[in-house]
Protein backbone atom coordinates (compact mmCIF):
# COMPACT_ATOMS: atom_id res chain seq x y z
CA UNK A 1 0.00 0.00 0.00
CA UNK A 2 1.39 3.49 -1.15
CA UNK A 3 2.00 5.54 1.68
CA UNK A 4 0.54 8.87 2.39
CA UNK A 5 1.24 11.79 4.68
CA UNK A 6 -1.48 12.10 6.90
CA UNK A 7 -4.82 13.49 6.23
CA UNK A 8 -5.12 16.81 7.95
CA UNK A 9 -8.52 17.23 10.13
CA UNK A 10 -9.90 19.64 8.12
CA UNK A 11 -9.78 17.67 4.89
CA UNK A 12 -11.62 15.11 7.12
CA UNK A 13 -13.97 16.97 7.98
CA UNK A 14 -14.32 18.24 4.42
CA UNK A 15 -14.61 15.43 3.09
CA UNK A 16 -17.53 14.07 5.45
CA UNK A 17 -19.48 17.34 4.79
CA UNK A 18 -19.22 16.18 0.90
CA UNK A 19 -21.10 12.87 1.78
CA UNK A 20 -23.18 14.46 4.19
CA UNK A 21 -24.43 16.51 0.84
CA UNK A 22 -24.54 14.15 -1.35
CA UNK A 23 -26.86 11.61 1.18
CA UNK A 24 -29.02 15.01 1.42
CA UNK A 25 -29.69 15.15 -2.18
CA UNK A 26 -29.57 11.99 -3.08
CA UNK A 27 -26.59 12.12 -5.41
CA UNK A 28 -25.71 8.40 -4.75
CA UNK A 29 -24.51 6.92 -7.52
CA UNK A 30 -21.76 4.21 -8.09
CA UNK A 31 -19.08 4.90 -10.92
CA UNK A 32 -18.54 2.69 -13.54
CA UNK A 33 -21.02 -0.11 -12.49
CA UNK A 34 -21.28 -2.16 -15.39
CA UNK A 35 -24.94 -1.58 -17.84
CA UNK A 36 -25.49 -5.47 -17.87
CA UNK A 37 -25.41 -5.45 -14.04
CA UNK A 38 -28.34 -2.58 -14.69
CA UNK A 39 -30.04 -4.33 -17.63
CA UNK A 40 -30.46 -7.54 -15.57
CA UNK A 41 -31.68 -5.83 -12.74
CA UNK A 42 -34.46 -3.88 -14.81
CA UNK A 43 -35.04 -7.94 -16.54
CA UNK A 44 -35.37 -9.36 -13.35
CA UNK A 45 -37.96 -6.77 -11.74
CA UNK A 46 -39.99 -6.95 -15.35
CA UNK A 47 -43.07 -9.66 -13.82
CA UNK A 48 -42.88 -10.98 -17.60
CA UNK A 49 -39.55 -11.65 -17.20
CA UNK A 50 -38.19 -15.51 -19.13
CA UNK A 51 -35.39 -17.65 -18.60
CA UNK A 52 -34.54 -17.02 -21.92
CA UNK A 53 -34.36 -13.19 -21.41
CA UNK A 54 -31.96 -13.58 -18.89
CA UNK A 55 -30.17 -15.72 -21.23
CA UNK A 56 -29.78 -13.63 -24.04
CA UNK A 57 -28.49 -10.55 -21.75
CA UNK A 58 -25.84 -12.89 -20.02
CA UNK A 59 -25.18 -13.91 -23.68
CA UNK A 60 -23.78 -10.66 -24.26
CA UNK A 61 -21.07 -11.05 -21.34
CA UNK A 62 -19.27 -14.66 -21.28
CA UNK A 63 -17.41 -13.81 -17.82
CA UNK A 64 -20.59 -13.08 -15.71
CA UNK A 65 -21.99 -16.08 -17.89
CA UNK A 66 -19.29 -18.40 -16.65
CA UNK A 67 -19.30 -17.13 -13.19
CA UNK A 68 -23.75 -18.28 -13.09
CA UNK A 69 -22.17 -21.47 -14.25
CA UNK A 70 -20.40 -21.75 -11.51
CA UNK A 71 -22.82 -20.42 -8.88
CA UNK A 72 -25.24 -23.39 -9.91
CA UNK A 73 -22.67 -25.87 -9.33
CA UNK A 74 -22.04 -24.73 -5.73
CA UNK A 75 -21.73 -27.16 -3.03
CA UNK A 76 -24.43 -25.21 -1.38
CA UNK A 77 -26.85 -24.97 -4.84
CA UNK A 78 -26.31 -28.69 -5.46
CA UNK A 79 -24.86 -30.51 -3.14
CA UNK A 80 -25.51 -33.34 -4.97
CA UNK A 81 -26.70 -32.09 -8.44
CA UNK A 82 -24.96 -33.30 -11.81
CA UNK A 83 -22.77 -30.50 -12.92
CA UNK A 84 -24.01 -28.11 -15.56
CA UNK A 85 -22.23 -26.13 -18.39
CA UNK A 86 -25.31 -24.39 -20.00
CA UNK A 87 -26.22 -21.18 -19.15
CA UNK A 88 -30.32 -21.74 -19.55
CA UNK A 89 -30.22 -24.93 -16.94
CA UNK A 90 -27.94 -22.54 -14.45
CA UNK A 91 -30.11 -20.09 -15.08
CA UNK A 92 -33.25 -22.28 -14.35
CA UNK A 93 -31.33 -24.17 -11.57
CA UNK A 94 -30.50 -21.08 -9.46
CA UNK A 95 -33.55 -18.92 -9.63
CA UNK A 96 -33.36 -15.51 -11.12
CA UNK A 97 -33.05 -14.02 -7.49
CA UNK A 98 -29.61 -15.90 -7.16
CA UNK A 99 -28.51 -14.28 -11.09
CA UNK A 100 -29.03 -11.25 -9.59
CA UNK A 101 -27.36 -12.09 -6.53
CA UNK A 102 -24.02 -13.17 -8.89
CA UNK A 103 -24.85 -10.37 -11.03
CA UNK A 104 -24.96 -7.63 -8.47
CA UNK A 105 -21.44 -9.35 -6.66
CA UNK A 106 -19.93 -9.26 -10.17
CA UNK A 107 -20.84 -5.74 -10.26
CA UNK A 108 -18.95 -4.82 -7.77
CA UNK A 109 -15.89 -6.42 -8.59
CA UNK A 110 -15.50 -5.02 -12.02
CA UNK A 111 -15.86 -1.50 -10.65
CA UNK A 112 -12.12 -2.14 -9.18
CA UNK A 113 -11.09 -1.42 -12.96
CA UNK A 114 -12.45 2.11 -12.33
CA UNK A 115 -10.20 3.26 -9.31
CA UNK A 116 -6.35 4.34 -9.66
CA UNK A 117 -4.61 4.85 -5.93
CA UNK A 118 -3.20 1.10 -5.27
CA UNK A 119 -4.35 1.95 -1.74
CA UNK A 120 -8.05 2.22 -2.91
CA UNK A 121 -7.36 -1.09 -5.00
CA UNK A 122 -6.10 -2.37 -2.22
CA UNK A 123 -9.12 -1.74 -0.24
CA UNK A 124 -11.59 -2.99 -2.23
CA UNK A 125 -10.25 -6.27 -2.95
CA UNK A 126 -10.52 -6.29 1.69
CA UNK A 127 -14.00 -4.68 1.74
CA UNK A 128 -14.93 -7.58 -1.70
CA UNK A 129 -13.79 -10.22 0.40
CA UNK A 130 -15.43 -9.44 3.69
CA UNK A 131 -19.31 -8.64 1.55
CA UNK A 132 -18.90 -12.11 -0.28
CA UNK A 133 -17.89 -13.76 3.11
CA UNK A 134 -21.07 -12.31 5.12
CA UNK A 135 -23.35 -12.62 1.69
CA UNK A 136 -22.23 -16.49 2.55
CA UNK A 137 -22.67 -16.92 6.16
CA UNK A 138 -26.25 -14.88 5.75
CA UNK A 139 -27.26 -17.64 3.12
CA UNK A 140 -26.41 -20.36 5.59
CA UNK A 141 -28.17 -18.37 8.48
CA UNK A 142 -30.70 -17.98 6.87
CA UNK A 143 -31.35 -21.05 5.87
CA UNK A 144 -30.64 -23.22 8.93
CA UNK A 145 -32.43 -20.52 11.51
CA UNK A 146 -35.03 -18.53 9.86
CA UNK A 147 -38.17 -18.99 7.46
CA UNK A 148 -36.39 -16.08 5.45
CA UNK A 149 -35.54 -16.51 1.84
CA UNK A 150 -32.40 -17.48 2.06
CA UNK A 151 -31.17 -16.09 -1.91
CA UNK A 152 -32.34 -12.85 -0.16
CA UNK A 153 -30.12 -12.66 2.86
CA UNK A 154 -27.20 -13.40 0.45
CA UNK A 155 -28.23 -10.34 -1.25
CA UNK A 156 -28.35 -8.24 1.74
CA UNK A 157 -25.06 -9.96 2.54
CA UNK A 158 -23.34 -8.88 -0.22
CA UNK A 159 -24.74 -5.56 -0.47
CA UNK A 160 -24.12 -4.58 2.98
CA UNK A 161 -20.93 -2.82 2.47
CA UNK A 162 -21.78 -0.70 -0.96
CA UNK A 163 -21.64 2.59 1.70
CA UNK A 164 -17.92 1.58 2.06
CA UNK A 165 -17.45 1.38 -2.24
CA UNK A 166 -19.06 4.87 -2.36
CA UNK A 167 -16.89 6.19 -0.03
CA UNK A 168 -13.86 4.74 -1.60
CA UNK A 169 -14.88 5.95 -4.90
CA UNK A 170 -15.05 9.22 -3.48
CA UNK A 171 -11.92 9.14 -1.42
CA UNK A 172 -9.90 8.70 -4.49
CA UNK A 173 -9.58 12.95 -4.66
CA UNK A 174 -8.03 12.85 -1.70
CA UNK A 175 -5.29 10.65 -1.34
CA UNK A 176 -3.98 11.61 2.07
CA UNK A 177 -7.11 9.98 3.89
CA UNK A 178 -5.71 6.53 3.00
CA UNK A 179 -2.41 4.92 4.37
CA UNK A 180 -1.65 3.65 8.02
CA UNK A 181 -3.18 6.71 10.03
CA UNK A 182 -5.04 8.09 7.95
CA UNK A 183 -8.97 8.45 8.58
CA UNK A 184 -10.52 6.20 5.94
CA UNK A 185 -11.05 3.48 7.60
CA UNK A 186 -12.59 5.51 10.10
CA UNK A 187 -15.07 7.61 7.94
CA UNK A 188 -16.26 4.52 6.25
CA UNK A 189 -17.21 2.82 9.61
CA UNK A 190 -19.34 5.91 10.43
CA UNK A 191 -20.73 6.45 6.80
CA UNK A 192 -21.59 3.26 5.00
CA UNK A 193 -24.72 2.07 6.51
CA UNK A 194 -26.80 5.19 5.70
CA UNK A 195 -25.27 5.83 2.44
CA UNK A 196 -25.76 1.89 1.53
CA UNK A 197 -29.06 1.82 2.68
CA UNK A 198 -30.26 4.83 0.38
CA UNK A 199 -27.92 3.64 -2.64
CA UNK A 200 -30.08 0.14 -2.56
CA UNK A 201 -33.30 2.72 -1.87
CA UNK A 202 -32.48 4.89 -4.76
CA UNK A 203 -31.85 1.31 -7.12
CA UNK A 204 -35.18 -0.10 -6.02
CA UNK A 205 -34.83 -2.78 -3.78
CA UNK A 206 -37.36 -3.92 -1.49
CA UNK A 207 -37.80 -1.75 1.54
CA UNK A 208 -36.64 -4.13 4.04
CA UNK A 209 -33.27 -4.84 2.16
CA UNK A 210 -32.04 -0.98 2.87
CA UNK A 211 -33.74 -1.38 6.33
CA UNK A 212 -31.43 -3.76 6.96
CA UNK A 213 -28.17 -2.07 5.39
CA UNK A 214 -29.31 0.92 7.69
CA UNK A 215 -29.79 -0.98 11.20
CA UNK A 216 -27.98 -3.99 11.31
CA UNK A 217 -25.44 -2.50 13.66
CA UNK A 218 -28.06 -0.86 16.22
CA UNK A 219 -27.64 -4.50 18.25
CA UNK A 220 -30.61 -3.07 20.68
CA UNK A 221 -32.72 -3.27 18.55
CA UNK A 222 -36.07 -5.30 19.12
CA UNK A 223 -38.74 -6.07 17.68
CA UNK A 224 -41.83 -8.63 17.96
CA UNK A 225 -41.96 -10.71 14.87
CA UNK A 226 -39.88 -13.59 13.87
CA UNK A 227 -36.25 -13.04 13.24
CA UNK A 228 -35.79 -10.68 10.24
CA UNK A 229 -33.11 -9.70 7.23
CA UNK A 230 -31.53 -7.61 9.85
CA UNK A 231 -31.14 -9.94 12.50
CA UNK A 232 -29.71 -12.16 10.25
CA UNK A 233 -27.26 -9.77 8.88
CA UNK A 234 -26.38 -8.68 12.04
CA UNK A 235 -25.49 -12.10 13.29
CA UNK A 236 -23.62 -12.93 9.80
CA UNK A 237 -21.10 -9.63 10.71
CA UNK A 238 -20.49 -10.94 13.96
CA UNK A 239 -19.74 -14.30 12.69
CA UNK A 240 -17.32 -12.85 10.21
CA UNK A 241 -15.31 -11.12 13.01
CA UNK A 242 -15.72 -14.21 15.07
CA UNK A 243 -13.91 -16.02 12.56
CA UNK A 244 -11.33 -13.56 11.40
CA UNK A 245 -10.24 -12.45 14.75
CA UNK A 246 -7.69 -13.41 16.55
CA UNK A 247 -7.73 -16.51 18.74
CA UNK A 248 -8.04 -14.17 22.35
CA UNK A 249 -10.78 -12.08 21.01
CA UNK A 250 -13.60 -12.29 23.42
CA UNK A 251 -17.09 -11.58 21.57
CA UNK A 252 -20.22 -10.99 24.21
CA UNK A 253 -23.75 -11.55 22.69
CA UNK A 254 -25.88 -11.13 25.88
CA UNK A 255 -26.29 -7.34 24.66
CA UNK A 256 -27.32 -8.18 21.24
CA UNK A 257 -30.76 -8.13 20.34
CA UNK A 258 -30.49 -10.08 16.87
CA UNK A 259 -29.05 -13.17 18.88
CA UNK A 260 -31.86 -13.57 21.01
CA UNK A 261 -34.08 -13.77 17.86
CA UNK A 262 -31.98 -15.88 16.28
CA UNK A 263 -31.78 -18.03 19.42
CA UNK A 264 -27.87 -18.04 19.43
CA UNK A 265 -25.18 -18.15 22.15
CA UNK A 266 -21.73 -17.90 21.65
CA UNK A 267 -21.55 -21.71 22.24
CA UNK A 268 -23.34 -22.18 19.39
CA UNK A 269 -20.98 -19.68 16.77
CA UNK A 270 -18.24 -22.78 16.34
CA UNK A 271 -20.61 -25.29 15.91
CA UNK A 272 -22.85 -23.81 12.95
CA UNK A 273 -19.57 -22.55 11.60
CA UNK A 274 -17.89 -25.57 11.56
CA UNK A 275 -21.14 -27.39 10.04
CA UNK A 276 -21.90 -25.28 7.23
CA UNK A 277 -17.90 -24.58 6.34
CA UNK A 278 -18.57 -26.43 3.25
CA UNK A 279 -21.57 -24.24 2.09
CA UNK A 280 -19.62 -21.35 3.31
CA UNK A 281 -16.68 -21.96 1.38
CA UNK A 282 -18.31 -22.96 -1.86
CA UNK A 283 -20.62 -19.61 -2.15
CA UNK A 284 -17.51 -17.31 -1.30
CA UNK A 285 -15.71 -19.17 -4.36
CA UNK A 286 -18.81 -18.76 -6.22
CA UNK A 287 -19.25 -15.49 -5.44
CA UNK A 288 -15.82 -14.06 -7.21
CA UNK A 289 -12.96 -15.17 -4.70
Amino acid sequence: METAALAEPSEKSAFEQELARDLAAGELELPSFPDIVVKIRNAISDESCTPDKIVQLLGAEPTLAARIINMSNSAALAPAGDAITDIRAAVMRIGFNMVRNTTMSYGVVQTKSSYTLKAAKDCLSSLWDESAHVAALCFVLAKKLTKRNPDEALLIGLMHSIGKLYILSKAEKHPTLFGDGGPLMGIMDEWHAPIGSAILDNWGFEAYVAAAIADYRNYERQHDDEADYTDILTMATMFSMFMRAEDNMEFNLNDISASRQLNIGIEDMIPIIEASNRQINSLHRALGM
